[in-house]
């Protein structure tokens, strides 16, 4: 949802089995050797029932036929086994009618979507009685634990946003089917806002599953601003089913924190990876907690960075319709290890944004000297996601429009990935693959801060190769954006 208080139906299964989007290898072991990415389509039109959700209102643009903002997560034990959830039917304000998940046991070559959906929103089957009665759903996550069962998180909101909970559903058979969700958090004054959660289950140990996420609590008048952001933790003991919540960390008066996201290590340390935000500048931090998440850190990373809703990604062609900056820090860590990579969007000095990358070897203790990770040749790369592999190759995925035209009516988009097995705090290490496109951004859903090519996607280590889930228009007025998966080689 981003909000930093400064001023305030895939398609049937036989469907999903098509052929590549263009001509590819058609195994997991051709692009784990190092073929071109396997790119598989996840969704196509809605499979949300007629008619549901609020009709338009002033000021409000339905976007039918649009998945947007997916993530993915991988099963500890079985790697080919993964789930991923994404928004369906996105409005141009405040998230979308529903949320869909869908299961692949194939490395993401192939995928189903599930029996049911979490009822996160009206739209997904939610009711007062289930606790989903929520007119949209936003900011979905999606974690799996060591014994498969998948749980997914939602930040479910009133059409107007006076109303906003937490909520996660879980799957005992790894996503194929959602029990009805927990609430972690509801406000329905005003004062108080809930925003942007994840979810991750502990590897190292077993029943243990966290959910962080920010809460807003705005006192201000019309002469003195009043507010703060702080960070709560969700946590549960036995596989997701039942939960305990509490606030964590604080921050001073008038700051604040967006896009939490936990990472647990071997030895018990916790991180979380954050933006923070007073009313004039922006940092990625990272904060340690040796205790179980009952005490943090002071920030052991604490970088400058833009503002989360503040200048857009600059348009290639000034035509004024430019892309939405709401990309937010994101850690991943070596399985077994102390080793951790955190990557956020960074803006240079001529305003274009870039993918900033640093490395810890003690467990978020300390970081290398940050630098740049892409190799856009011109203007602005987006949306970097990072995942690890056991063997410690790190891969980053983003998307730029290095392939632009001199037609301002159109914006051609490439999703691209970086991947590093050694030395990886020099950029040289570095080598670049395409992944997808490139495809029109102009035909995205349009919100109130630019496109909406995502404000995160979907990225996991399987093996010796990785996969995405990422948005793509596609050129179908009828079915303008999807979700696609790629495979690709470390």
């Amino acid at each position: 949802m981003l909000v930093i208080r400064r001023s305030r139906a895939l398609l049937p299964a036989a469907a999903i089995l098509l052929a590549c989007t263009v001509a590819q290898p058609a195994t997991a072991d051709d692009a784990a050797t190092g073929g071109p990415a396997i790119v598989r389509p996840v969704s196509g039109t809605s499979p949300l029932p007629a008619n549901c959700g609020l009709p338009p209102a002033d000021g409000y643009t339905l976007n039918s036929n649009t998945e947007v903002l997916p993530t993915v997560a991988r099963d500890p034990n079985r790697p080919q086994h993964l789930v991923t959830v994404y928004q369906q039917d996105r409005w141009n304000r405040y998230g979308s009618n529903g949320a869909v998940t869908a299961v692949s046991d194939d490395y993401g070559l192939t995928w189903q979507q599930s029996t049911n959906l979490p009822a996160f929103s009206q739209c997904n089957g939610g009711t007062s009685a289930n606790g989903g009665d929520y007119a949209v759903t936003t900011d979905n996550w999606v974690t799996i634990t060591p014994s498969g069962a998948a749980v997914a998180a939602s930040l479910s909101m009133s059409r107007a946003g006076d109303v906003t909970a937490i909520l996660v559903a879980r799957s005992g058979d790894g996503g194929r089917t959602w029990a009805a969700p927990t609430t972690l958090q509801r406000d329905d004054n005003p004062r108080f806002f809930n925003d942007r959660p994840t979810v991750t289950a502990d590897p190292y140990r077993p029943g243990v599953v966290y959910a962080v996420w920010d809460r807003i609590d705005d006192q201000s008048t019309s002469t003195t601003p009043n507010w703060v952001q702080p960070v709560y933790l969700a946590k549960s003991t036995d596989d997701g089913r039942t939960w305990t919540t509490s606030k964590v960390y604080d921050v001073p008066t008038n700051s604040g924190v967006i896009g939490t996201q936990l990472v647990p290590l071997p030895d018990g340390t916790l991180l979380i990876a954050m933006h923070h935000e007073t009313i004039t500048d922006g940092s990625t931090q990272v904060i340690r907690s040796t205790d179980g998440g009952k005490t943090w850190s002071a920030p052991t990373l604490n970088v400058p960075a833009p503002l989360a809703v503040g200048p857009r990604i600059p348009d290639p062609d000034n035509s004024g319709d430019p892309i939405r900056n709401a990309s937010l820090p994101l850690l991943a860590t070596q399985p077994g290890s102390q080793v951790v990579s955190a990557v956020w969007q960074s803006q240079e000095a001529d305003g274009t944004f870039h993918v900033s990358y640093s490395r810890s070897a003690d467990g978020g203790q300390t970081w290398s000297t940050p630098i740049r990770l892409d190799k856009t040749p011109t203007g602005s790369a987006a949306v970097p996601v990072v995942a690890a592999s056991k063997t410690g190759t790190v891969a980053v995925t983003y998307y730029d429009f290095r392939n632009n035209t001199p037609d301002a009516a159109t914006l051609p988009t490439d999703l691209w990935a970086v991947t590093c097995s050694s030395n990886c705090a020099k950029p040289g290490s570095w080598r670049e693959q395409h992944i997808e496109g490139p495809f029109d951004a102009r035909k995205l859903p349009l919100t109130s801060v630019g496109r909406l090519l995502g404000d995160y996607t979907g990225l996991v280590s399987v093996g010796n190769a990785f996969t995405a889930v990422y948005g793509v228009s596609t050129g179908d007025a009828a079915n303008p954006v999807d979700v696609h998966s790629a495979l690709f080689s470390g």
